[in-house]
């Protein structure tokens, strides 16, 4: 009976979840820094500037603006960089059920690691991390 009750309170305790640490990334410049495999792809580290929920960025020498969505704590897309900003009928089938989003893996201090793909993905289009730039904090 005793092994019993130890057992039952053990699941009534692990059942219950630790909220996870937000991962949302603040206002702020980041450069995104490649993981080596995707850079010996000839992929390209990139700066961007998130404020007030828009993601800017320089794309072929043009500054674009972009809204983000946040799927949850961990996870957004940027709407003309993630996924097509005016998706036709085509677009939108290929993008059911497989939205590539940024996902924050974890954060230390002012480093985000991130991939780029489908969060449970083995193989992410892109990983590495987003840097804060430190007088910004």
């Amino acid at each position: 009976m005793k092994n019993f009750f130890v057992i039952l309170t053990f699941i009534l305790l692990s059942s219950f979840t630790i909220k996870s640490e937000s991962n949302v990334l603040p206002d702020g410049h980041y450069s995104a820094i490649l993981d080596e495999e995707f850079k010996k792809m000839e992929l390209n580290n990139f700066e961007f500037l998130l404020e007030k929920g828009k993601f800017k960025i320089l794309i072929a020498d043009k500054l674009e603006t972009l809204d983000i969505e946040w799927l949850d704590e961990n996870s957004f897309v940027v709407i003309g960089y993630t996924e097509p900003k005016n998706p036709n009928e085509f677009d939108k089938k290929m993008l059911e059920g497989n939205r590539p989003t940024f996902n924050i893996i974890k954060n230390i201090n002012n480093e985000y690691y991130f991939t780029l793909g489908k969060e449970s993905e083995q193989n992410p289009i892109l990983s590495g991390k987003f840097i804060k730039s430190l007088s910004e904090k």
